[in-house]
């Protein structure tokens, strides 16, 4: 950035770096406001050759994509505190067994090849059949059902303890671990 760049920039955070900031105090609050208008800058410094004069309009538009980032990290923030209190209020006092059959089951899975635990975590986690994987990973559906096959064989021939029987596929779905 050239130094009549960086006067041009620093005059327009002073002009226009209020007008960013009531924009994002109407949109997200008081706390959040400060931290938009410093993403909003830091994006305009960053592309401070292709931003138009006068800027408030570009700027106004950036700052509306930090919001919208903003929001979305929040909704994701508020689903994981709503998703963890929902399995803190299903554990029981009782559920010592089930928790070290549950850290056995995750241990397990973690030990195995990166390509057998996807495998697995594509069918029971996320739901999908072997075919719709299949074409995720780019491989034939039989040479996935194959890698389902030896991952469930490696998972249920661990010799290590203390887990006394196989851990079934359930063990692994959402409601297994949940």
């Amino acid at each position: 950035m050239t130094t009549s760049s960086a006067e041009r920039f620093t005059e327009c955070w002073h002009a226009e770096g209020p007008r960013v900031l009531a924009y994002a105090r109407r949109h997200i609050g008081d706390d959040l406001a400060q931290e938009v208008v410093s993403d909003t800058f830091l994006v305009a410094w960053r592309k401070w050759d292709s931003v138009p004069d006068p800027a408030i309009g570009w700027l106004i538009a950036t700052a509306r994509g930090v919001i919208r980032n903003r929001h979305r990290s929040l909704r994701r923030q508020h689903a994981l505190e709503a998703r963890v209190a929902l399995l803190d209020q299903v554990a029981s006092p009782d559920a010592t067994e089930s928790a070290l059959v549950r850290q056995d089951a995750l241990r397990r899975l973690a030990e195995l090849s990166e390509q057998h635990r996807e495998a697995l975590l594509m069918t029971s986690w996320d739901g999908l059949t072997s075919e719709e994987a299949a074409e995720a990973l780019g491989i034939r559906p039989a040479a996935f059902r194959r890698r389902v096959s030896r991952a469930r064989a490696s998972l249920n021939d661990d010799p290590s303890p203390p887990s006394p029987t196989p851990i079934p596929t359930a063990a692994l779905s959402i409601e297994g671990i949940s």
